[in-house]
């Protein structure tokens, strides 16, 4: 979900003249403000980074005008405090000063620094993620903690926040592309010395197009990517036009890849067939292992014809169940000679899961793609496997990572860095338009970073990857 952007803040990023604010609130641990550091600062920075764990970091320097800002308990700044950072542009029809948040912090490393002019503290601030991921609290302490297969993705991530005393979230069902809701697919365990943010970030890959972050107001999300058409244009030319003062094209052709293919998770079968009989589109298969149906029980088995029509299984004498694809329809085709796999449903049907080891494939087949397979310099794969990439549990999943990774390794590598005059406002996974110096027609893109300097006259840097709006949309 996009920032609500103010009209007055678009106007003054329009401004020729700027005369800029830096106000730093303290905030308790409950976000409520206990005092300020206006007038103090003495020079700062800001990152936001799309692709890291920690989203939002900061360093600030600042001028200590007394006791209270020595690095103690009891003082300003202590790890009992947050910091929230306000930049103000004065309207200069109204004269009145529009702020604007650039988010809330945990203190970190604090630095005191003295000299004969001056008295500087500079401390670096990272944002509420941080208090999962094992920099500031987030280990899971003296438990082994599992998440058991069929959970509810959503549900567990709200117990999670809950658990670490977050109450303030924006956290969406996880869709699959079919538009079912998608479950949790297999027990999650985690020994003691992970970290939530482990959990959360294992959540979030389960689907590849998903992402977990906190805003500027310390809200945690769980949401898709806006990577598709029908995302607001944040920034365009009558903003870009007042505001670029450079731009540096980049294409990272090492990084790029346009056929992937990515093997995912290896199914520990336990119950297979003795026999294996046929009969038009029902599979029965005798195992000995099985007494009854129950929940997410998997079987694996191999045929030695195709079968076609509405496909059906039977095991023992438990009766004939319909075989579902990644669709939510009844299986119509199976090859023969390929280890099949699949799982029993709450809904009394098997879930056809694919290969024994999940397995997707997917190249840029799009003519229209400065990437295309078909161009000169063909076909340049990469296969995965190992790592995150075993938390994909089927055929179909692995096929939704291959279509993604394709999506991050061709479009994500064509990029423009701008340096501009500071848009505070901006934020990262924004959809833009913008036209190259030496194009005559905008183009979208997408923000993945941004860098901007705190100080009266300092720049921000923002990188752009271009978005190929006829590209299937994931």
């Amino acid at each position: 979900m996009a920032n609500i952007i103010t009209q007055a803040q678009y106007n003054t990023s329009q401004q020729t003249i700027r005369n800029t604010y830096l106000k730093i609130n303290l905030l308790n641990f409950d976000y409520l403000t206990v005092d300020s550091l206006e007038g103090s600062v003495v020079t700062g920075s800001i990152q936001i980074n799309s692709d890291s764990d920690i989203r939002r970091t900061c360093d600030i320097s600042l001028v200590v005008t007394d006791s209270s800002f020595d690095v103690q308990a009891g003082g300003e700044i202590w790890i009992d405090k947050l910091i929230q950072i306000y930049v103000g542009v004065q309207n200069l029809h109204t004269s009145e000063i529009e702020w604007t948040n650039m988010g809330i912090y945990l203190i970190n490393q604090p630095s005191y620094q003295y000299d004969a002019v001056t008295h500087t503290l500079t401390f670096s601030g990272v944002d509420l993620m941080s208090r999962m991921t094992g920099l500031r609290n987030g280990y899971l302490i003296g438990v082994t903690y599992k998440v058991p297969a069929g959970n509810n993705i959503r549900e567990v991530i709200i117990a999670i926040l809950a658990e670490n005393g977050f109450k303030k979230y924006v956290v969406s069902e996880c869709y699959n592309n079919n538009g079912d809701i998608q479950e949790v697919p297999y027990d999650m365990e985690y020994e003691m010395g992970s970290c939530w943010y482990d959990i959360l970030s294992d959540l979030r890959d389960i689907l590849p197009n998903y992402q977990i972050y906190f805003d500027v107001d310390g809200v945690f999300h769980y949401e898709p990517i806006p990577y598709t058409d029908s995302e607001p244009i944040m920034i365009d030319d009558n903003i870009w036009d007042e505001n670029v003062i450079s731009e540096t094209v980049n294409v990272d052709f090492e990084s790029v890849k346009n056929s992937i293919e990515v093997y995912g998770r290896t199914h520990d079968i336990e119950n297979f067939p003795s026999e294996v009989v046929i009969d038009g589109g029902n599979i029965k298969l005798t195992i000995g292992t099985v007494v009854q149906l129950v929940e997410h029980l998997i079987i694996g088995f191999k045929l030695e014809q195709d079968v076609t029509g509405n496909i059906t299984l039977q095991v023992n004498e438990l009766g004939v169940k319909p075989l579902i694809g990644y669709d939510g329809k009844q299986m119509t085709s199976l090859a023969k000679d390929e280890y099949w796999v699949a799982r029993y449903t709450k809904d009394e049907k098997w879930e056809f899961l694919g290969h024994q080891q999940a397995y997707g494939r997917y190249k840029d087949e799009n003519p229209k793609s400065p990437f295309y397979i078909g161009n000169p310099a063909g076909e340049i794969k990469l296969v995965l496997y190992g790592g995150e990439y075993e938390y994909i549990f089927s055929d179909d999943l692995a096929e939704q990572r291959a279509k993604f990774e394709i999506y991050q390794r061709c479009r994500m590598n064509d990029t423009i860095s701008i340096t501009c005059v500071p848009i505070y406002w901006a934020d990262v996974n924004w959809m833009v338009t913008y036209t190259p110096f030496d194009k005559k027609e905008p183009k979208q893109y997408t923000i993945k970073s941004i860098t901007v300097n705190l100080d009266p006259n300092g720049t921000q840097t923002i990188e752009l990857s271009s978005y190929y709006p006829y590209y299937p949309i994931i």
